[in-house]
């Protein structure tokens, strides 16, 4: 910025015009002639040793003669007729020979006037009556007299008016405003550096620091629409995402301590049982047949509980890693239930359990899904056995209805059991979880009923939940995508 203003200046100076002592003078504006005077004087003495250098060069004699007769060269003349315009007259003699004079002035006069103020040496007398030069080059070749009626400072007489006295003021308002512009300009680029680049480094830094400390909860909030804010929603979404993946992992441990504890306290309560009814056959306890055959039948009850406990989780095992084949194939549900109330609702009420269905779906709806029909029958069977184990009373009675909700086939399991809690609905499909927190009733199952039933809605796209209904029980509500009767497709 500074070399464009320099330039211009220097630019400037160009097109101004006129002569260097013009020039001079708009820059330096002195009152009266002293500067262009000063500026022709300095001129000369540069000249002429100039002159006199090429005179000294290997010339011939016969060239050196011409050039010493002849004319003053262009420089010299200007400057001489700069003299003259303020009054002074001068002489010039190259080796004796006189090469130029003013105009109007007597050389002779003019060089005896010179003298008697300079005794044959170089002066520059300049007062407030006259002025007075006299100089010499160095070879002693070319002299100069210059004499006039010049006053250090002209009284009484106006200054010729300079056509560039007023360029002296506009470029020092130009050089100021540059230098504000420039210090204006500089502290905005560096706030608007700030505050796109160095203020989201610094947030990059913090948030990266706070994730080497293990703090994911410290969130990077930039407002930049920029490469850089870019890079930092880029982070902020990974900080979600490994604050994600920490909550899952932290809630696998957590499972997987559950499933320990549960599968530990499951199988140690029957083995502990079949134990004792062994030691009793030995020991002679059960001294008779009906105790024997009494012993023997506990013992076959405990070893069918372990049973199947290790083919529930040997199941759920299998569902968590993805190994269990489905056969999906196309079944109306309508015509599903209706198969399945018919056969099974005498066999449910030898267990207390009254089964009713509620089919809300137009006459030519018969409800097509696609689903895995032997995985689903487990499905029903996982959620009857649930409502039996956790009965209010010696009875249940449970209600399937069928209806839509938007692009899928809503199944409700409606109980009138014990209910649970409102903050334990979502554990309900956690595995080994179970209402009885001292997990006391053993026979009341592995916890691992509705974790199954879950994975296996899951592997056939559907969705599972559970609330608490009016009658004071509990409602398992499955979705699962229609398939539409005309092109006998599965909904997205």
């Amino acid at each position: 910025m500074l070399l464009i203003i320099g330039s211009s200046f220097i630019l400037g100076m160009r097109l101004m015009g006129g002569s260097d002592q013009d020039k001079v003078s708009s820059i330096w504006p002195e009152k009266g002639p002293a500067p262009s005077i000063q500026f022709a004087i300095s001129s000369l003495k540069v000249n002429i040793e100039h002159k006199s250098e090429q005179y000294g060069r290997g010339m011939g004699r016969h060239h050196r003669r011409m050039m010493m007769q002849g004319p003053p060269d262009m420089n010299l003349e200007k400057d001489l007729n700069v003299l003259e315009q303020q009054g002074i007259q001068s002489v010039v003699t190259q080796d004796g020979n006189i090469i130029y004079v003013s105009p109007g002035a007597d050389s002779n006069t003019l060089m005896n006037t010179v003298n008697q103020y300079s005794n044959n040496a170089p002066i520059m007398l300049w007062d407030d009556d006259m002025f007075v030069f006299s100089y010499q080059s160095t070879d002693k070749r070319t002299n100069i007299y210059s004499y006039g009626k010049t006053p250090f400072l002209t009284r009484g007489e106006p200054p010729e008016p300079n056509p560039y006295r007023d360029w002296d003021d506009i470029i020092l308002i130009v050089i100021i405003v540059s230098i504000i512009f420039i210090i204006v300009l500089g502290l905005y680029i560096s706030r608007l550096l700030s505050r796109q680049i160095l203020e989201p480094l610094s947030a990059l830094r913090e948030a990266s620091a706070e994730i080497r400390r293990g703090n994911l909860d410290k969130p990077i909030s930039i407002e930049a629409q920029d490469e850089f804010g870019d890079a930092c929603r880029d982070f902020e979404e990974m900080r979600i995402e490994l604050k994600e993946a920490r909550r899952q992992q932290e809630k696998y441990e957590q499972n997987r301590k559950e499933l320990i504890a549960g599968i530990s306290h499951d199988l140690s309560t029957p083995l502990t049982a079949l134990k004792g009814y062994a030691s009793g056959i030995l020991d002679g306890i059960a001294n008779t047949p009906e105790k024997q055959r009494h012993y023997v039948e506990m013992i076959l009850q405990g070893a069918s509980t372990m049973e199947k406990l290790v083919s529930s989780l040997f199941l759920f095992s299998k569902l968590d890693l993805g190994r269990i084949p489905f056969n999906m194939e196309t079944v109306a549900l309508c015509d599903y239930f209706t198969d399945f109330y018919n056969e099974q609702q005498p066999f449910l009420a030898e267990k207390n359990l009254y089964l009713s269905l509620e089919l809300a779906l137009p006459d030519d709806d018969h409800g097509l899904v696609y689903i895995d029909r032997m995985q689903f029958q487990r499905i029903i069977d996982n959620l009857l056995t649930n409502s039996i184990k956790y009965a209010k009373d010696n009875s249940v009675k449970v209600r399937i209805c069928l209806s839509h909700q938007e692009q899928n086939l809503r199944i409700e399991f409606r109980d009138n059991g014990q209910g649970v809690d409102t903050e334990d609905l979502p554990k309900l499909f956690d595995s080994f979880y179970r209402t009885d927190p001292a997990r006391s009733n053993v026979s009341k199952g592995s916890g691992l009923g509705l974790a199954i039933t879950k994975q296996l809605i899951l592997g056939m796209k559907g969705q599972i939940w559970a609330e608490n209904n009016s009658d004071g029980g509990l409602t398992i509500i499955i979705l699962l995508p229609r398939i539409n009767t005309t092109t006998k497709e599965a909904t997205p």
